[in-house]
C-alpha cells in the first residue's frame, strides 16, 4: 500500500520535504466542454482530457510506451473522452508534476500515491473542488461514495470539500519482510523475534559463511534503496503518517528516530551491511545481490516479489525464503504497510478546462466491464473464466508481455461484485511449478503474519491532514534533517542522540514547534473525523 498519507517524518528521513509548489490558475469546478459518455446518443461528440500514468519502465518494447499501447488504444476507443497520456516517472513524480502545474501544462486528471504532494497543491490552490462535478456528472462514482463512505471522508480536505478520488478494494499486504530460510536452518537459528535477536541474526549471517563458498561475501541485511531502509522504521514504530501519538499527546518522533538510526549505525559499524549503501539509491544494487543468494533479510513491495523470487530461485534453486513476522522493539511489535480498503490517488486540476470529461472518465474507470478489462485481460485471449466465474491464466507469459505492467491506468477501479470474490493473486500463480507452489506459500504466510491487528501497521493518521503553506515551507526549510542521522550511520563518533540532539535544534529555530502544535490542536478538534490506522482491519 501505498498508504494514505506519510508522514513527515518518513519523508525527513529519506530525504525530505518536495520542492516548493508554485500556485496554478483555478477555474470554477464544472465549466467547460460537456463530454459524451457510454450512456450518450450516438454522434455525441466526446471530449478531450490529459490523464497522467506513472511511468515504471515496464512496458515492452514490443508493446508500444506509456502513452501507445494497445490498452491506451481500448481506453480511447471505448471512453467517453479522447485521452492523451502523460506518463511521469514513479519515482518522485513531483519533481516533473510541479514544473507542469507551474507552467500551466500539468495533466487534466492527476493520479499520485504521495499524499504530501496532494497536500501542497491543495494548500496552493492547485486542485478542482469535484461535489458539484460529482453530484451533477456522476452516476458510477456518486454511487461509490453512497457505498463506501470511507472514500469520501479520505478524500476532503479541512475546507470540507472533496478533492480526491480513489477506489475501495480488499484489505491486503502490500511489503514482505523475507528471510532465507535455508540459511536460518544450516546455521541452526531460529527467526528472530525481538531486534536484539535480528542483529545476531544479520551478524551470523555475515560472518558465518551461510551459502557455504568458503568466502565472506554475504550480508545480513541491506540499507540500499528505500525498500529496506522501510522495514526498520516499522520494526521501530515510526508513524507512517503525521505525528505520533503519545498520552494522548501529538509529538514528533524524535525517540523513534534515534532508536532506528542507532540500530542502523550498529549494523554499519559492524560491517553487516554492504557499507556503499548510500550509493545506492534505487536499491538496484541490494535486489542484485539478493537474487544472487548475496543478502539474508531483504524487504520488497508484493508488487516484486514474482519476478524476484524467480530471479533468485533460478540464480540459487536451493534458496529458500519465508516472510517472517516483525521482530519486536522497544516501541512494540508492528507489521509493514498494508494496502488500505480505499485509497484516493486521483486529483483534478484546477486549470482542467473540461472537468465534466475527467468525471465521466472517472465513471468509465469505474465500470464493471472497464475493471475486468484492464484487470484480467481480454477473455480467451489472457484467461478463460473457471467454475467459480474468476479468470484462469492461459498463458502466464503472455499475460506478463501484454497484460501485467497495466495497472496504472486503473488506480482509481474499485472491485466490483465480480471481481472481489475472485483473487487476484491467487489466480497468477502456476501451482504446477515448484516455485509456483512456494511462491504461493509465501503469500499465505504473509497474509496471515501481516493482517493481524494485534500487530497492526505503526502510526495513528491514515490520512495525515495538509497543513498551511506557512508550516510546509518550515518542513522545506529543514529539509537537512535527515543528513544528520546518515551522518550518524556512518560516522564512528557521532552518534544517533547527538544526530536527534542537532535536528532537534535546526527543528526548534525553524518554527518545528509550530507544526507540533498545528498538530495537536487538529487532534483535538477531528478526532471524530480522523481515519486512522486501525480503520484498515475494521473494514478488512
Amino acid at each position: 500500500m501505498q498508504q494514505k498519507k506519510k508522514t513527515i517524518a518518513l519523508a525527513l528521513t529519506s530525504v525530505l520535504a518536495a520542492g516548493a509548489v508554485l500556485a496554478g490558475c483555478s477555474q470554477e469546478a464544472g465549466k467547460g466542454q460537456t463530454a459524451g459518455s457510454s450512456g450518450d446518443s450516438p454522434g455525441t461528440k466526446k471530449g478531450k482530457i490529459s490523464v497522467m500514468v506513472y511511468d515504471r519502465g515496464r512496458v515492452p518494447a514490443e508493446e508500444g510506451n506509456y502513452e501507445k499501447n494497445r490498452w491506451t488504444e481500448w481506453i480511447n476507443k471505448n471512453a467517453p473522452a479522447e485521452v492523451t497520456f502523460v506518463p511521469i516517472p514513479r519515482n518522485k513524480p513531483e519533481d516533473k508534476l510541479n514544473v507542469l502545474l507551474a507552467s500551466g501544462s500539468a495533466p487534466d486528471f492527476i493520479q499520485d500515491y504521495n499524499p504530501l504532494n496532494k497536500n501542497a497543491w491543495y494548500a496552493s490552490k492547485q486542485l478542482m473542488p469535484l461535489d458539484d462535478l460529482i453530484e451533477k456528472h456522476s452516476v458510477e462514482y456518486k454511487a461509490l461514495l453512497s457505498k463506501y463512505p470511507i472514500l469520501r471522508k479520505l478524500g476532503t480536505q479541512d475546507d470540507g470539500k472533496l478533492y480526491e478520488v480513489g477506489a475501495f478494494t480488499q484489505t491486503d499486504i502490500n511489503w514482505v519482510f523475507l528471510v532465507r530460510a535455508d540459511w536460518l536452518k544450516k546455521l541452526n537459528l531460529e527467526a528472530p523475534k525481538t531486534t536484539e535477536e535480528l542483529f545476531a541474526v544479520a551478524k551470523a549471517f555475515t560472518e558465518n559463511d551461510p551459502d557455504g563458498n568458503g568466502k565472506k561475501d554475504t550480508f545480513g541485511m541491506s540499507l540500499g534503496g528505500g525498500f529496506n531502509q522501510n522495514i526498520f522504521n516499522w520494526i521501530f514504530g515510526l508513524p507512517g503518517a503525521g505525528h505520533a501519538l503519545e498520552d494522548g499527546k501529538m509529538v514528533y518522533p524524535w525517540k523513534q528516530l534515534e532508536a532506528i538510526t542507532d540500530f542502523k549505525k550498529r549494523l554499519y559499524q559492524d560491517g553487516l551491511i554492504d557499507k556503499d549503501f548510500a550509493a545506492d539509491a534505487n536499491g538496484e544494487k541490494a535486489k542484485r545481490d539478493f537474487v544472487n543468494g548475496k543478502i539474508g533479510f531483504y524487504t520488497m513491495q508484493w508488487a516484486d516479489v514474482k519476478s524476484t523470487f524467480e530471479a533468485l530461485k533460478k540464480n540459487v534453486p536451493e534458496a529458500q525464503v519465508i516472510p517472517i513476522v516483525l521482530p519486536k522493539s522497544s516501541f512494540g511489535q508492528f507489521a509493514p504497510a498494508i494496502s488500505a480498503p480505499a485509497q484516493t490517488p486521483g486529483v483534478v486540476n484546477a486549470a482542467a478546462k473540461d472537468p465534466v470529461s475527467v468525471i465521466k472518465y472517472i465513471d468509465f474507470l469505474n465500470k464493471e466491464d472497464t475493471v475486468k478489462k484492464l484487470k484480467w485481460g481480454v477473455e480467451g485471449e489472457h484467461y478463460k473464466l473457471d467454475a467459480s466465474g474468476c479468470p484462469a491464466p492461459i498463458d502466464m507469459e503472455k499475460n506478463k508481455k501484454e497484460r501485467d505492467w497495466n495497472v496504472d491506468y486503473s488506480m482509481i477501479s474499485s472491485s466490483t461484485d465480480a471481481t472481489r470474490k475472485c483473487d487476484p493473486r491467487l489466480m497468477e500463480i502456476d501451482t504446477a511449478t515448484t516455485v509456483g507452489k512456494e511462491y504461493k506459500e509465501i503469500l499465505e504466510t504473509a497474509r496471515k503474519i501481516y493482517l493481524n491487528p494485534a500487530t497492526p501497521m505503526p502510526g495513528f493518521f491514515l490520512n495525515a491532514p495538509a497543513m498551511p503553506n506557512d508550516l510546509n515551507l518550515i518542513v522545506q526549510s529543514v529539509s537537512k534533517l535527515g543528513d544528520e542521522y546518515t551522518k550518524a550511520i556512518v560516522t564512528k563518533d557521532y552518534t544517533a542522540e547527538k544526530a536527534t540532539q542537532t535536528a532537534k535544534d535546526m527543528w526548534t529555530k525553524a518554527g518545528g514547534g509550530k507544526i507540533d502544535e498545528w498538530y495537536n490542536t487538529y487532534y483535538n478538534k477531528n478526532k471524530d473525523k480522523i481515519v486512522n490506522v486501525m480503520d484498515i482491519y475494521e473494514k478488512k
